[in-house]
């Protein structure tokens, strides 16, 4: 799956491979694990930064392909310039200045995006090193962040577990528990592509958000201030659009990204899905519900020609991000008390 010559595997009763050995990155060995349902859906994650490798999803024949982008090769997980499928924090999208105030304190985040600081800090989450279990198609990754790491206050206890349901779908949930205050917002970073094993790039998706209000950007993608998406067609996902459509477009704000979309969508109040990506010649579909009151949309406008991803050349646009969190750069509305407990959770389903 990952190219990497393994030392260590451990097949279930059926005789897949759940977990194997597949690399050493600062002398600790890193492991990937396989879970699976029983409508055709399977699902390997890394130890490293828990990141989603490989989604594996039935098409409307009943194929089942990789729908989300992967690095050929195993050791870019290590540095992982693009978060592909990671979980990050301890918060997701950037901290202006990396500045931190909690009540009378000010706290400095490492600057690891210029003057900024951008999920979670050089190391954060995403390139820390998880334990894991596996039962009943879940799998459950814990990890404790000590005080002061990348510069937040207060040691936090994070657990992220991923579950395949017999639907299709993914389950996501995310809890955290703090002895200080301090702000937690996660999510994960994986990058869709619903053609399967990357046969296309994302541009003849279709996207639809249930999302009347979405951010505009300073020149260093820190969100400045709400625009009504009915004075921004372009940016009006209530209707799908296919992101050809939204790229091709000379709007100030899909420069400032690169070409593309990077920007944070708050999701209306319904009971409905809040987000759909669909992919018209593979028949494949996602539809996204989440208790979080945003998502940030990111097209790939970034994506460089190496690493290899996926058996092929590295492209623009060649998978988008459904990134659900609170609003980026709110400090004030994602704290998390002494004690209390953070639960989000975000369902991915397929059809």
């Amino acid at each position: 799956m990952l190219g990497v010559c393994c030392e260590i595997t451990i097949k279930d009763k059926k005789g897949r491979i759940f977990m194997k050995k597949v690399a050493t990155f600062g002398g600790q060995d890193i492991y990937s694990y396989t879970i699976s349902n029983n409508s055709g859906m399977s699902l390997t994650a890394l130890t490293y930064g828990a990141a989603i490798t490989e989604l594996n999803v039935p098409n409307n024949q009943g194929k089942s392909e990789n729908v989300v982008i992967r690095y050929d090769d195993v050791s870019f997980y290590e540095e992982n310039p693009h978060y592909l499928g990671v979980i990050v924090g301890r918060t997701a999208g950037r901290t202006e200045d990396g500045v931190l105030n909690i009540g009378q304190e000010t706290y400095q985040l490492e600057k690891n995006d210029g003057n900024n600081h951008l999920h979670g800090g050089k190391k954060g989450l995403a390139k820390s090193i998880w334990d894991v279990t596996q039962e009943d198609g879940t799998l459950t990754f814990t990890y404790i962040s000590p005080d002061g790491e990348d510069g937040y206050p207060g040691e936090v206890q994070f657990k992220v577990s991923y579950h395949l349901s017999d639907q299709n779908q993914l389950i996501i949930h995310y809890w955290a528990k703090p002895n200080k205050r301090t702000p937690i917002n996660l999510t994960n970073h994986s990058y869709f592509n619903l053609t399967g094993d990357k046969k296309r790039d994302v541009l003849g998706h279709r996207l639809k958000i249930n999302s009347s209000t979405f951010y505009e950007l300073n020149a260093e993608s820190i969100p400045l201030s709400k625009k009504l998406a009915d004075e921004k067609p372009v940016f009006d996902f209530r209707h799908s659009k296919t992101l050809s459509e939204v790229v091709s477009n000379d709007y100030e704000q899909i420069k400032i990204v690169g070409g593309g979309i990077d920007h944070p969508f708050l999701l209306d109040d319904s009971q409905q899905e809040k987000i759909v990506l669909s992919d018209p010649t593979s028949g494949r579909s996602l539809g996204v519900k989440t208790d979080d009151p945003a998502v940030v949309i990111y097209s790939g406008n970034q994506i460089k020609e190496q690493p290899a991803l996926n058996g092929g050349t590295a492209e623009k646009y060649d998978g988008i991000c459904i990134e659900t969190q609170m609003p980026p750069n709110e400090t004030e509305s994602y704290l998390v008390d002494a004690g209390a407990i953070y639960q989000k959770q975000t369902i991915f389903s397929f059809y």
